[in-house]
């Protein structure tokens, strides 16, 4: 049994990697002892720059990582890796690992790696920070061939996210609603494509598409700035409902009709997956990953990414017709059974963990 140490943000922070980190928790088989590390910053969110605060806190949680890796075998660090503040964060936690003696495993989790990667200086600060990592695993196809003309094919690995399709599952008997329910959940930023979701609404209650839109989701990284103009832009277009714990999630989703991520960029979102499993349509943007996932106009629609107009009319599609919701909504709960597996996804971690525990025991020796 290989003794792990996640490290990563975890509540209070929201979005895909306190998602991944939780799911990894809770889903433990008893094959590994797991511990975890949140490295969650508890007070205004500074990420991506350079304050004081940040390098205090960076210092601190390097040394936690140094002292908890001397008691485990693995270290399995959870980070978007970009931009370079974050990199180098991620480093310095992979190099206090490397000097506990553990393998050490980065999993990258950020959908705008490929485009921050484009300049040289990118690449060499990724390269140099990730020399202490014996395997940086991708959770798009994406981010792991942009990682692998850095890194090289052997230390990169995609491993797809999964999800639960046990616990997030269709309301197979709930009635037709009189008005469907487009609903958002991720963090209220305008990166997430909300003020073109906001504008899109807009066109659709011009054109008489009845229909009401649900924002969920909490204070992104870059600070209150980015959600106040999404509240700001909301106000009488949309419902804010704010962060949802973990718990209710499944129950949200059975409420709503149509599932709407329009992001700039993204790698593989667990919201969307849990909406597919969940037999919600899905419209969303074709950025990272997404197109692996919502084949278009099968189980979802894909639009180009600000566009507001392509939004609207892909929107009004499933708003105006009940069977289409209903026929996509089956088909995207299939495509989240069939390809994207929480048991395919815990396997592929398992097979991992087994690989880099001999790796961590043999650097003790």
């Amino acid at each position: 049994m290989a003794r792990v140490l996640l490290v990563g943000k975890g509540p209070p922070d929201v979005g895909g990697i306190p998602t991944f980190l939780h799911m990894l928790q809770s889903s433990s088989t008893g094959r590994h002892q797991v511990s975890f590390l949140n490295v969650a910053h508890h007070g205004t969110p500074e990420a991506g720059r350079i304050t004081q605060g940040n390098i205090l806190r960076t210092c601190r949680d390097t040394w936690s990582v140094w002292r908890e890796a001397r008691k485990s075998d693995i270290v399995h660090i959870h980070s978007a890796l970009t931009p370079a503040v974050t990199v180098l964060r991620a480093g310095m936690f992979a190099a206090a690992a490397r000097a506990g003696g553990c393998a050490v495993l980065v999993h990258a989790h950020g959908g705008n790696l490929q485009s921050w990667v484009s300049s040289r200086k990118a690449r060499l600060t990724l390269k140099a920070s990730m020399i202490p990592a014996q395997q940086v695993i991708a959770v798009w196809q994406v981010g792991a061939e942009a990682l692998t003309e850095i890194l090289g094919a052997q230390r990169v690995r995609l491993i797809d996210n999964g999800v639960d399709t046990l616990r997030f599952s269709p309301a197979f008997s709930a009635p037709p609603a009189a008005v469907p329910t487009v609903l958002y959940v991720g963090l209220l930023t305008p990166r997430k494509g909300l003020l073109d979701l906001l504008e899109s609404s807009r066109l659709l209650t011009a054109r008489g598409v009845k229909h009401q839109l649900v924002l969920v989701g909490g204070t992104p990284d870059e600070g209150p700035q980015a959600r106040d103009a999404v509240l700001s832009a909301a106000e009488g277009v949309a419902e804010i409902r704010g962060r949802v714990c973990s718990s209710d999630m499944p129950g949200l989703l059975r409420s709503a009709d149509i599932f709407c991520l329009p992001s700039w960029w993204e790698a593989m979102p667990l919201s969307l997956l849990e909406a597919m499993a969940s037999g919600l349509p899905a419209v969303t943007t074709n950025v990272g990953d997404t197109s692996r996932a919502v084949e278009n106009e099968v189980n979802g629609f894909l639009v180009p990414p600000n566009n507001p107009g392509e939004l609207a009319d892909a929107l009004e599609r499933l708003l105006v017709d009940e069977d289409l919701r209903q026929q996509m909504g089956e088909a995207a709960r299939l495509r989240a059974v069939e390809g994207f597996s929480l048991d395919v996804l815990l396997g592929s971690i398992d097979s991992l963990y087994q690989e880099a525990a001999s790796l961590g025991r043999r650097r003790r020796s």
